[in-house]
């Protein structure tokens, strides 16, 4: 009985064979065969005879004994008429059912690798257009909430006091210009007078040159002189000597001569003889008186040299007198030259004041003419404009905080949107390639997105919220997206070419992780788990697991196990099964026409562990009751396994 009960086939799911599947089974007839058993009322009842008193103890024992065999024998009978019954009934439902499902087509696509964000449109550019210059409002020359371009004109303010500050400062500047002239002309005269005195000095220098001159030359003259002194110094000294040798001379002659005369007297020589040293005496006798002369001569040649050696001195001296006075001369021309330079250097101070006065009434004149033209406000980009916040005749002043209009750029405009951080370093890999695109829908329902370029990622991560700040530039030529609009954006980084791909809610998690039904060509489904990477436009991009062409369960999976029949639906067709679209319609809100894809959680009926296995499936009882085996409750129940509930 026992290997009747561990080897009745289980048609609903392939088991191995060592296998024992453990049925919740109703046991409310035991439950009533336990009472009617005990009862001693009851018709159908069979009471024990009593013991004896002695033998009571035994009787109660062999009672008791006997009404567990009793409900043993017929709880047995029972459990196995109701598992034929029930196994019966379940080979016979396994056999008819077939599920209806939606099936999709593995494909293969380009998919980007994009990171969404919910963005905020700002502005480009924001101006708050305020006045640099006080005064009354004469005129507005536009409409709030006018398309504004670059330089046009905005706001008029009154420009009287501008243009007195404008004549007035004119005025001076004229004044101003006449004082340099004025100055000028001194200049130029007291640079005359410099090149006067340099003149002059020039001339001095030549005279001191020319005294100079004149010095040497009657130094030279001193020198001669002394020269001629000295010669004739020695023609004295020569003479001396003559007259020394001439007087020796004579006394030897006249020695001679008074001899001889003696000798002539005494008539030892002759007369001629006699007369010969007389004459010779007398020669020598003049001959001295001669050199006496010479010497007389010439001592007077040497105080005359000496004379004209002092005259030269003299001239010497006035020459070095007259050195001096052109010396001083040439001073004087110097100083006269350096106070000339002083006052020039006086007239160019003066010169550089009456410029530097020129040059700041220049600088007021052109202050008072952009004060000036501050009067007349124009608009600095190209925009649109917000409420004028003043009319004609307000008072406006440059010091208010209050602008006069705002107008914001919205040609191009920007989107500025947030991702994780985690992100920073793939989006800064694939800048480095080049600018990235991204696009930004209005609502979910906008089949075309709207297309820019990453413009900006900031410097830092906000700590709070552990996000990136992100902007796009975007051209809004048809002027769609308007400042402070909430937008979907969505920044694409990179493409996978060739992925394969499945619809998203074709891909099931269980514990085993994530798994697809993929359709045989016998109508069957096999449980195939599979990696999805990514999920673009409801699409999941799969890794391993498929391959282009496999059919995949799209709807229905919650009512599949692996090598369950399937039949193929259309869109809105419930394949016959009624609690099927009311579990639908309650849990969407929806009919099952308008039921929308969505990802299964973990907690869904397909992610079941028995699903997950591919061939495990939970055996399903007519009705199920408060009890349940062991193993049952370890996991979690399948409320639609094996048919409806």
């Amino acid at each position: 009985m026992i290997d009747r009960i561990t080897d009745t086939p289980n048609h609903q799911t392939s088991k191995p064979t060592d296998t024992v599947d453990l049925v919740p089974v109703q046991l409310d007839f035991l439950e009533k065969l336990t009472v009617t058993s005990a009862d001693p009322t009851s018709d159908s009842a069979h009471p024990l005879p009593e013991l004896p008193q002695e033998n009571r103890s035994w009787g109660k024992t062999a009672l008791v004994l006997g009404a567990v065999l009793l409900i043993g024998i017929l709880g047995y009978f029972s459990i196995r008429n109701l598992s034929a019954k029930s196994g019966g009934k379940e080979k016979v439902s396994k056999t008819q059912k077939i599920t209806p499902v939606m099936v999709a087509p593995v494909t293969r696509r380009t998919i980007p690798i994009q990171l969404q964000a919910i963005g905020t449109i700002q502005p480009g550019v924001t101006v708050a257009v305020t006045p640099q210059v006080g005064g009354r409002i004469n005129g507005v020359y536009f409409k709030k909430g006018q398309d504004i371009k670059k330089g046009q004109l905005l706001f008029t303010i009154d420009e009287q006091p501008q243009s007195a500050a404008i004549q007035q400062i004119q005025g001076t500047l004229q004044k101003g210009g006449a004082q340099v002239q004025q100055t000028r002309a001194t200049f130029d005269k007291d640079t005359g007078l410099i090149a006067q005195a340099q003149t002059t000095l020039e001339k001095d220098l030549q005279a001191v040159e020319q005294a100079k001159a004149t010095l040497d030359k009657d130094t030279g003259l001193i020198v001669q002189a002394k020269a001629t002194r000295d010669r004739d110094l020695g023609l004295i000294q020569q003479a001396k000597a003559v007259l020394l040798k001439d007087q020796a001379q004579s006394r030897f002659t006249v020695a001679q001569n008074q001899r001889y005369s003696n000798l002539y007297k005494q008539g030892a020589v002759s007369q001629d003889q006699a007369q010969q040293y007389l004459s010779n005496s007398q020669v020598s006798t003049a001959t001295i008186q001669a050199d006496i002369e010479a010497i007389k001569n010439a001592e007077a040649t040497v105080r005359g040299d000496e004379a004209a050696i002092k005259n030269a001195e003299a001239v010497v001296r006035g020459d070095l007198a007259a050195i001096k006075n052109a010396e001083a001369v040439v001073k004087g021309d110097r100083v006269a030259i350096e106070n000339a330079k002083a006052v020039v250097r006086g007239d160019q101070a003066a010169i550089q004041s009456a410029q530097a006065g020129i040059s700041s009434d220049q600088g007021s004149l052109r202050n008072a003419q952009i004060q000036m033209a501050y009067t007349k406000i124009y608009a600095p980009i190209d925009g649109r404009a917000g409420n004028i916040l003043v009319q004609v005749g307000n008072v406006v002043q440059p010091t208010s905080n209050n602008p006069l209009v705002n107008i914001v750029q919205i040609h191009p405009i920007q989107v500025s949107f947030a991702v994780p951080s985690n992100s920073l370093l793939e989006i800064q890999r694939q800048m480095s390639n080049g600018k990235l695109p991204v696009g930004i829908k209005l609502s979910p329902s906008d089949t075309q997105s709207i297309s820019g370029q990453l413009s900006f990622v900031n410097n830092t991560v906000d700590n709070t919220t552990g996000t990136v700040q992100l902007i796009g530039d975007f051209d809004n030529t048809d002027g769609r997206l308007w400042p402070g609009q909430y937008v979907n954006a969505t920044l694409t980084l990179n493409e996978i070419p060739n992925a394969i791909v499945v619809p998203a809610q074709a891909v099931q998690n269980g514990p085993n992780g994530q798994f697809v039904f993929v359709v045989k060509p016998d109508q069957t489904v096999e449980n195939i788990p599979v990696v999805a990477t990514s999920a673009v436009d409801g699409l999941n991009v799969i890794e391993k697991g498929l391959q282009p062409g496999d059919q995949v369960v799209t709807d229905g999976q919650a009512n599949l196990v692996a090598g369950a029949q399937v039949k193929l639906k259309e869109a809105g067709d419930n394949g016959g099964n009624p609690a099927s679209d009311k579990r639908r319609r309650s849990a969407t809100g929806k009919s099952p026409d308008a039921t929308a894809p969505a990802t299964p959680t973990g907690d869904s009926p397909s992610s079941s562990p028995d699903r997950a296995n591919g061939n495990k499936g939970a055996v399903p009882g007519e009705k199920r009751g408060k009890r349940r085996s062991a193993n049952l409750l370890d996991q979690p129940a399948s409320p639609t396994a094996g048919g409806n509930p």
